[in-house]
């Protein structure tokens, strides 16, 4: 058997560890869900908008919640060390958040007429989706160092 490592395979091959992780702060997904909070905070729907009295209420819920996703992640890192089963699920519905904001989004852009409202909430849609895809890979990152820790404690102890 040759002493050479199998290669990663190709979604590993651009990833590349940004530094120590010190906190909830520090991570990437957690920080670009809550500038995607705000800027759904920023989206105000135009003054003569048919339908304003039914769809300001919608989106305020959108806005409620976009900001439980970076609460969910900034809980999810701290269960991660005392409760690891409650930091997967946290992760699980911040994911589950996550479609429904997308949804929300796409039902407010059908019934705006507003092209710049409309805009600003359409290219909000495929951030949403790849920070899905980051908390996946955040949860099979940790799933993987558990793995490895219960492996170790395994073979040490």
């Amino acid at each position: 058997m040759s002493g050479f490592k199998k290669s990663p395979p190709t979604e590993y091959r651009k990833f590349r560890v940004r530094g120590h992780i010190r906190s909830f702060r520090d991570l990437e997904v957690y920080k670009q869900t809550t500038t995607l909070s705000a800027q759904i905070f920023e989206v105000d729907l135009p003054p003569k908008l048919l339908r304003r009295t039914r769809l300001d209420p919608e989106l305020g819920h959108l806005r409620q919640l976009s900001k439980q996703i970076p609460r969910l992640l900034a809980e999810s890192y701290g269960n991660r060390f005392t409760d690891r089963e409650l930091a997967y699920d946290k992760l699980e519905k911040a994911m589950e958040i996550i479609g429904n904001v997308i949804a929300k989004t796409d039902f407010l852009t059908t019934s705006i007429d507003d092209y710049e409202t409309k805009q600003s909430l359409l290219k909000l849609i495929p951030e949403y989706q790849r920070q899905k895809q980051k908390i996946l890979n955040l949860k099979k990152a940790w799933l993987r160092f558990d793995e490895k820790t219960r492996d170790s404690k395994q073979t040490n102890g």
